[in-house]
């Protein structure tokens, strides 16, 4: 890079002494060697100010190759030469503008965000009020109106949560939390669904309690036992919480559709449906994104195991509670 920087003025000086030499071999007045001695003598000055000069920047020159980003050009050495502070002078101007433009897309997004939760509070009022209307519905119309309000209530929790992940750090309040509690509000949630599709749910739970955040452990249940019971059908879905070398675990399964092989390492990046499935117009993709975002922030690992057309099963590892010690306190 340096070389480019001063390859012009080394050819200048090149074209200079080689014009002095033959204008010193056309005349014969003119005596040739001490054109060679200042020339060999200017060569050697050349050569000791380039050293001098590649070494006086050298260090701004290499962490600036290193920088990737506009953030990153604060953190830059203090600039040696007049091109370097040129140059730093006009970074630090687009850093600048680059930082409040930054500043106020982030305004727009947190009013558009804030815009949209408040949307999100005001559809539960008017969904709160067809819930009671369709408890006073006789069968089978009950039944079909609560499945479409569960999904439309579903959609709403999601875009809620969705919004809630950008300070999901700040939202956690870890706790010691009841299992059974929250798989019983998750299950009475879909009991119209599982009664249709006659879905059962065979429950063992050694481990009571674990240190988790009530809420978000309650949404990641809502999305992992609302897909059990959305791909399975006369069948019964197996929940077991247990310890395995001081690790609590809760271990989910199901006898539903399953996933193929490939699909496993996918299902969790926003917006994926499957490949096998892809047609299914209810699959958002954004459930289980969701889900191990929340599993990432309170450091609970999630293992899926499945095969399709046999079923799924989903093991939850939650931290010990020494380790969940650290997680509080972050």
């Amino acid at each position: 890079m340096y070389i480019r920087q001063t390859l012009h003025w080394i050819l200048l000086f090149i074209l200079f002494h080689l014009s002095l030499l033959s204008i010193g071999m056309i005349d014969a007045d003119i005596p040739l060697f001490p054109l060679l001695y200042i020339g060999m003598i200017n060569a050697a000055m050349l050569s000791l100010f380039l050293i001098w000069d590649f070494f006086r920047g050298r260090n701004y020159r290499l962490e600036f190759m290193r920088t990737e980003r506009i953030e990153e050009t604060d953190t830059l050495p203090a600039p040696v030469t007049p091109c370097q502070k040129r140059l730093h002078a006009q970074l630090s101007v687009m850093r600048k503008y680059h930082n409040a433009l930054l500043e106020s897309e982030s305004k727009k997004t947190e009013e558009n965000l804030d815009e949209l939760t408040r949307w999100i509070h005001d559809m539960k009022m008017p969904l709160t009020t067809m819930k009671l209307m369709i408890d006073d519905l006789d069968q089978p119309e009950k039944s079909r109106m609560e499945v479409e309000w569960l999904r439309l209530d579903a959609m709403l929790n999601d875009m809620l949560y969705e919004k809630r992940l950008t300070n999901l750090s700040k939202d956690l309040y870890i706790e010691s939390v009841d299992i059974n509690n929250v798989l019983s509000h998750t299950i009475r949630k879909l009991r119209t669904i599982c009664i249709k599709k006659r879905i059962g749910f065979d429950i063992d739970l050694s481990l009571t309690h674990v240190e988790t955040d009530l809420k978000w452990f309650s949404f990641m249940m809502d999305q992992i036992i609302g897909n059990s019971v959305k791909y399975s059908e006369d069948s019964d879905i197996s929940i077991n919480s247990y310890l395995e070398d001081g690790w609590p675990k809760l271990e989910i399964t199901d006898a539903g559709r399953g996933m193929k092989a490939e699909d496993i390492p996918r299902i969790f990046e926003a917006g994926f449906t499957s490949t096998s499935d892809h047609g299914d117009r209810e699959a958002t993709g954004m459930g289980m994104y969701l889900t191990k975002e929340a599993a990432n922030a309170m450091d609970i690992v999630i293992d899926v195991q499945s095969r399709y057309g046999e079923g799924t099963t989903i093991i939850l590892t939650f931290p010990k509670k020494n380790e969940m010690q650290e997680v509080k306190t972050m």
